[in-house]
């Protein structure tokens, strides 16, 4: 499938292509060197994503009617953004990887923190560790928490761990020792022995990898980062190899989970910041929107098939995290903070022992996926439940990549949920919309209010292919007065990766206390770290001369297990005020007469990409076309006869179109109801405005008061 964007075409070089990789499509974004957006969608070949991602720019290079190599002769960058490191982990199917840990520390992964992320879920197990107890060698030597050797590291120990693990057949190996953070010497030391003996055994170290306080984490991050080497450098390599010979002279830039690119050297030193590759692209995309429709507060929800991920935008910032956890491992990368709940258009409805309706957590998934899809589903899912409404229409979607059954729909939403409830399919499939809206309502919620932020004063962002169907209702029970759906919704992170600054974040534990005396100190531990980021872009081969670097601290009362990451500008009265506001924000007090202690400090380093010209259309002064036909579709709590149904190809820059109605877009579906009104910009986004929102707001304000 292929559709257009802006069709203006341009024979120039400097074209620019990103690639996302999902479960089920493959989505490619060009631009030209004019500014010309062309987007297309192909098939995952998820046995083979290299396979698949030449395939789908086959398909880009027949839709600008070019061959495979002029497509790729034209173009300066690749942009990838790639799932395959977070689905090594979530199938269990990375290397066999070996540990040497600090002798008395064997059972570190396994003991993790004991802590329990939901303390009543006492009985669940937590997964098993992706290295077995006999594959963790002990290795004596011992560094203390202030970096000072007080036993020799034990060379013996890492020969015959090494010669052991090798014997195992191990493909990969992680190497943690107790406060590398505050002194590597032993493991740089063990790193080098192991390079002699093994020169073809991948080896990672935790003060590469996670260099911060905190036993635990640092080596499941070290071990997570071995343990998805072995899919994640082969593949990208391959990939690499295969665009150079299908012609592409210039560099492959991979997307990382921290919203930056990264080349593919720097990519093996550190396999695992590929976690969140794909969904961080988003980040660029919503820096797109907040310039070109003037907003400065957003909050995207991209749900597809299985879930939906959500980021919070505000005043130019988005925030970031060292913590994610991934099928239940915890690792620490620089990151974006996404939210991700399992909500997407496959989640599966249940009626359960008590006769109650369940939504989810588990899906469809694309196979079989809903049973709409006619591959073999047999429960009703989110999808089935629009196409039972009306919302969703049968017959080709996503331009014929999938045929939706509404027959089908309708029998798995009557015989799995309708029967058990003892009421018709639409009151059914009703609820269980209704339920997937609430679920996503929480999740904005646990992104904007639980972190101390007024969703009423943010815009709803609706991507993916299922967003634009729940976003009005979100909307209004959350007092949200607009949401913006992207004409290039369907491809939204794809097209964001072309906005992505190469980026290299270093963090560095410090302890200290925040204070004018201690600002000298602090000031020169800042300077090592940003030559270590300049450091690692120069391996790159970029142009140091022109990169711009954040800084920041982590801070936190004594006695606090969690920091506060805080822009490092000013005076320390003006950085431990800043703390102070942000503390107050999260957890609605401030410890009056504390002074907020340091625990790390972090410098980013970034160049910016070209930009892509935001081309901007002219607005048309006609009224909007007549619908494309008119079907009879459930909103609010009945079936409502005849609503209009819009060919979004038809609508341009400047109509207006009031609801209730459904516009059919080329990866979407936008349901608005009764006091909608959607406006097209100047750049192809859907403005929605919501009267009832506005009231749910006043309301809200009201009941406050």
């Amino acid at each position: 499938m292929q559709y257009k964007i802006m069709n203006n075409r341009t024979d120039r070089a400097g074209w620019r292509i990103a690639i996302d990789v999902g479960g089920t499509f493959t989505d490619v974004v060009l631009v030209t060197s004019d500014g010309a957006v062309h987007a297309s969608k192909s098939p995952s070949h998820p046995t083979d994503p290299a396979e698949g991602i030449m395939n789908a720019l086959q398909a880009m290079a027949a839709g600008q009617h070019l061959s495979l190599g002029e497509l790729l002769g034209r173009c300066d960058s690749v942009i990838h953004g790639s799932t395959v490191a977070t689905n090594t982990v979530l199938e269990g199917k990375g290397a066999s990887v070996g540990l040497l840990c600090t002798r008395g520390f064997r059972d570190t992964l396994t003991i993790r923190r004991g802590i329990r992320v939901n303390p009543w879920e006492h009985r669940a197990p937590h997964p098993e560790p992706m290295v077995p107890r006999y594959r963790r060698r002990p290795v004596a030597g011992r560094i203390d928490a202030g970096g000072l050797e007080i036993e020799p590291l034990g060379m013996r120990d890492v020969e015959a761990g090494l010669t052991f693990l090798l014997e195992t057949g191990i493909e990969a190996l992680a190497i943690s020792f107790l406060h590398a953070y505050a002194n590597n010497a032993h493991e740089v030391a063990a790193r080098a022995m192991v390079s002699a003996l093994a020169p073809d055994l991948p080896v990672f170290i935790s003060s590469e990898i996670a260099p911060l306080i905190g036993e635990y984490v640092r080596t499941s991050s070290t071990v997570t980062a071995a343990y998805v080497s072995k899919r994640v450098v082969p593949y990208l390599t391959s990939l690499s190899r295969s665009l150079a010979g299908a012609g592409l002279h210039g560099r492959l830039h991979v997307m990382q989970s921290n919203g930056g690119l990264i080349t593919l050297d720097e990519v093996a030193r550190n396999p695992a910041l590929l976690l969140l590759s794909g969904p961080a692209g988003g980040v660029g995309a919503l820096r797109w929107i907040a310039e070109a429709t003037e907003r400065k507060r957003l909050i995207t929800m991209e749900m597809g098939g299985t879930s939906c991920d959500l980021i919070l935008f505000h005043d130019g910032h988005v925030d970031r995290t060292d913590a994610l956890e991934v099928a239940g491992y915890h690792i620490s990368i620089p990151s974006v903070d996404i939210h991700t709940v399992s909500a997407g258009g496959g989640s599966i409805a249940r009626v359960d022992q008590g006769g109650v309706l369940t939504l989810g957590p588990d899906g469809a998934g694309s196979t079989p996926g809903p049973a709409a899809y006619g591959r073999g589903g047999r429960l009703a899912t989110d999808t089935d439940a629009q196409l039972v409404l009306g919302r969703l229409a049968p017959g080709p979607f996503a331009g014929g990549a999938i045929h939706l059954d509404g027959g089908r729909a309708y029998a798995v939403v009557h015989d799995t949920v309708a029967a058990a409830l003892k009421i018709d399919a639409s009151k059914s499939a009703d609820g269980i919309v209704r339920l997937q809206q609430q679920n996503l309502v929480h999740a904005v919620e646990r992104v904007s209010i639980e972190r101390g932020f007024d969703p009423r004063d943010f815009t709803l962002v609706a991507v993916g292919g299922a967003a634009a169907l729940h976003a009005g209702s979100v909307a209004r029970a959350l007092g949200c007065s607009e949401v913006i759906i992207p004409r290039l919704a369907g491809v939204f992170c794809a097209f964001g990766m072309l906005h992505a600054p190469i980026r290299r974040d270093h963090v560095r534990t410090l302890s200290l206390q925040l204070e004018a005396a201690t600002m000298p100190q602090l000031l020169r531990a800042m300077d090592d770290l940003q030559d270590d980021v300049r450091e690692a872009l120069r391996r790159q081969d970029l142009d140091v001369s022109k990169a711009t670097f954040e800084k920041a601290i982590d801070l936190n009362y004594a006695g606090q297990q969690s920091a506060i990451t805080v822009a490092f500008e000013g005076s320390a009265m003006e950085i431990r005020e800043r703390f102070l506001s942000l503390h107050n924000a999260l957890y609605g007090h401030v410890q009056k007469g504390s002074n907020p202690q340091l625990s790390a400090i972090r410098v980013a380093g970034l160049l910016a990409p070209p930009p892509v010209p935001v081309r901007i259309r002219r607005a048309t002064a006609a009224l909007a076309p007549a619908p494309r036909l008119r079907r009879d579709v459930w909103i609010g709590d009945r079936t409502q006869l005849g609503v209009p149904v819009f060919d979004g190809a038809t609508l341009q820059p400047g109509h207006v179109i009031e609801g209730p109605c459904v516009i059919e877009e080329a990866t979407t579906t936008i349901l608005l109801e009764k006091g909608d009104r959607a406006t097209i910009d100047l750049h192809d986004n859907y403005i929605v405005s919501t009267i009832a929102a506005a009231a749910s707001s006043d309301r809200a304000v009201e009941a406050i008061a």
